[in-house]
């Protein structure tokens, strides 16, 4: 569905979709789309649906309607990414407001200005633990370098002595952070917004409008660590003029405190000669800098970072604790979150396959057709939800019957997509009526354009004519099937050609079989005769042919039954390893 993303005048943003022919954008709250941007008229513009797309027009707003900074005249076709601007709000067409985060810094210099704190050092409690009793250790005396607990310095070990004797009760901690309006305020509201589950996305969102209460920034990222511990921003606010630029920030700092396990606040960045020479310091003219690790008391799994470029000494140390213990507590509902989700998509997913499952069952014939003095029998049985093994009955003109078995290469839902695919070209081909070589030649060139590289099928397809009692037919690849005459040798049904897919301009040989009373054949996929013990003995053709033997009298469906109970004897009742099908053509009289 189309959407816009709004980006308000504070840098929050919010997704809305336009569901209507007709969205009315305005102050009033009669509108579709309700901004409270004081800049905004109270019906401001509109956006309408028309057959080649949607158009932006202004609706009489004082300060106008802009496409991409030009003011519009009249309607104004939208394309895919536009940002359209009304008052100080942004609304960006069919796109996302998120800007690109660079890392550019040089590497950590000594020096002073700057205030660290250790991951862990301020200990969550639960959130209804109010006033918050804080493990914080006190700043150094005056006079030594601004290093909080957990810097990695000269001095240290005198630090740590010093800090120890000097440190006061956890009982005047305590009431020194809890008469702090600013973080009895936050926690409360965290206690609030955090405690009952909400998607994570929303959940992020959150967690920056209560970064934005507790710390006055400029800007703000909400970065987690994703696959190959890479840091991915997913939640950016910055001024509305500067949504979807390139945001550079210091590597030096978001290394401190990934690595390190370390909150950092430094009062001036272009005072201080750790970041001073950090070209994303100077390149932006960074002043206040303020960024803490999402700790989950395991491990960092992200960070929230603020700056400020326009004025000094706009973080305070408690602004370090505050937004500190937010991120420790935020780190904990974001893995929650997560853990939720990842249920609920692996319940979503299993239920999907189920569907697909069901819909895969009836793509395959529930029974064999009615052929006169045959009986057939055909039966899959998928390794996992949905498999890639195919079979079919297919009545064609002149009373004859199309009986194939197929195997696509893979397993699960890949493979059973091709399946899908494949039954579709086959049935659209047997309409034709072609020449048995030249249907399955088709068929090749088919798949050899619609599938991957390194996928094919392997394909045994063979035209019973009932009056004449005989089978030609085609193996593209496929296991050869056993023909077992009363009292004879078995017979296999050799390869005639290449698997399907392999090679657009291959041919393949067409051969007849003729069928007496009695005569079985047994048709099946590898993973019938591939299927493993548990000393890892595979089940084998003997063993296929023995079974078929012991149940030659009865009918297909009973002989099918009698080689499954003879597999699963074989592998202990061990899960299958791969996709299992038996097609069986009898010839009863």
């Amino acid at each position: 569905m189309d959407f816009l993303t709004v980006v308000t005048p504070a840098g929050q943003t919010f997704r809305h979709e336009i569901a209507a022919s007709v969205l009315r954008i305005g102050r009033a709250s009669t509108n579709d789309l309700n901004l409270p941007d004081l800049n905004v008229s109270r019906v401001h513009a509109q956006i309408e649906r028309h057959p080649d797309g949607f158009y932006v027009a202004d609706a009489g707003g004082k300060n106008g309607t802009f496409v991409n900074e030009r003011r519009v005249a009249g309607p104004t076709l939208l394309r895919p990414g536009d940002r359209v601007r009304v008052g100080t709000t942004t609304l960006i067409f069919n796109g996302s407001a998120g800007s690109s985060v660079e890392f550019s810094d040089r590497p950590l210099l000594a020096g002073a200005g700057t205030t660290c704190l250790p991951a862990g050092t301020i200990r969550t409690p639960a959130l209804t633990d109010i006033p918050l009793l804080l493990e914080v250790t006190p700043p150094p005396p005056t006079g030594g370098p601004d290093v909080m607990p957990g810097a990695r310095g000269a001095g240290a070990a005198e630090d740590r002595g010093a800090r120890g004797a000097a440190s006061p009760s956890a009982e005047a901690r305590g009431r020194s952070l809890a008469s702090s309006p600013s973080l009895g305020a936050i926690l409360a509201e965290a206690n609030e917004q955090l405690v009952f589950h909400r998607p994570l996305r929303e959940l992020l969102d959150t967690i920056m409008d209560l970064a934005r209460r507790a710390v006055p920034f400029e800007r703000g990222l909400l970065m987690l660590r994703e696959e190959g511990d890479r840091l991915e921003p997913q939640v950016v606010r910055v001024p509305p003029d500067e949504a979807g630029k390139t945001i550079s920030i210091s590597r030096t700092i978001t290394d401190r405190v990934v690595l390190n396990k370390e909150s950092v606040l430094t009062s001036d960045a272009l005072l201080d000669d750790r970041f001073r020479r950090g070209q994303s310091v100077e390149a932006q003219r960074l002043r206040s800098v303020l960024c803490v690790p999402l700790w989950n008391n395991r491990d960092v799994i992200g960070l929230i970072y603020v700056d400020n470029r326009h004025r000094a000494g706009v973080f305070t140390e408690e602004n370090l604790r505050v937004l500190a213990h937010l991120a420790n507590v935020a780190a904990v509902k974001i893995e929650n979150a997560r853990l939720f989700e990842q249920v609920v998509a692996a319940e979503r997913m299993e239920q999907e396959l189920q569907n697909a499952a069901e819909i895969q069952e009836h793509l395959l014939p529930a029974q064999g057709p009615p052929i006169p003095n045959y009986l057939v029998y055909g039966h899959s049985e998928p390794c996992r939800a949905v498999g890639g093994d195919y079979y079919d009955f297919l009545a064609l003109p002149g009373g004859r019957y199309g009986i194939g078995l197929g195997d696509v290469a893979g397993k699960g839902l890949p493979a059973a997509l091709l399946m899908c695919s494949f039954q579709a070209s086959l049935h659209a081909l047997s309409e034709l009526n072609l020449p048995l070589a030249e249907m399955i030649a088709r068929l090749n060139r088919l798949l050899s354009r619609q599938i991957p590289e390194n996928r094919f099928v392997t394909f045994f397809y063979g035209v019973l004519d009932p009056a004449r009692h005989t089978m030609a037919y085609v193996n593209a690849g496929h296991n050869a099937p056993s023909l077992l005459r009363p009292g004879a040798t078995p017979e296999g049904l050799a390869v005639t050609g290449l698997p399907l897919g392999m090679i657009a301009p291959a041919t393949f040989g067409v051969r007849e079989v003729a069928f007496g009373p009695g005569d079985i054949l047994v048709c099946y996929s590898d993973g019938v005769t591939e299927e493993a013990s548990a000393g890892g003995e595979q089940f084998g053709e003997a063993r296929l042919l023995m079974a078929t033997r012991e149940a030659q009298e009865s009918a297909p469906g009973d002989i099918a039954r009698r080689i499954n109970e003879a597999l699963n004897e074989h592998c202990s009742g061990a899960p299958r390893q791969d996709d299992t099908t038996l097609v069986i053509l009898k010839r009863t009289a």
